[in-house]
């Protein structure tokens, strides 16, 4: 890893990112369209090969990630790498546990899945 500034990143709870620092949680995903724009001082853009500090709700970074790869899904076709890197045990599981991110995703809808790897606690 270079020395220079990571990213940024945080996920929508600390038992997220504590999935996270337990090596658990490889994958997440992301609504088509917002891959590119950050969300304020702690979410910036995905990009695949860049490193990202982990920060939970009281801003304290808890892990460094590297994105590997991002792909296009479809709500009626999960792959089985993304449920089970979002620590689900099966594609049913991986669609109750995003209904409400997604708002009520209808047949055909499509998103964002990125996957990564911990390169360190912190």
């Amino acid at each position: 890893m270079e020395n220079r500034r990571n990213r940024r990143m945080q996920f929508d709870s600390d038992s997220l990112v504590q999935q996270v620092v337990d090596g658990l949680k490889t994958a997440s995903v992301v609504r088509l369209g917002e891959v590119e724009s950050g969300d304020g001082d702690y979410d910036d853009p995905l990009v695949v090969g860049e490193y990202y500090d982990v920060y939970d709700s009281r801003f304290n970074s808890r892990a460094t990630i590297r994105v590997t790869a991002m792909e296009l899904c479809n709500w009626e076709a999960i792959p089985e790498r993304l449920w089970r890197g979002e620590v689900n045990s099966s594609p049913e599981e991986f669609k109750a546990d995003h209904m409400e991110y997604f708002s009520n995703p209808q047949p055909g809808f499509e998103f964002v899945a990125y996957y990564f790897e911990l390169v360190k606690q912190n």
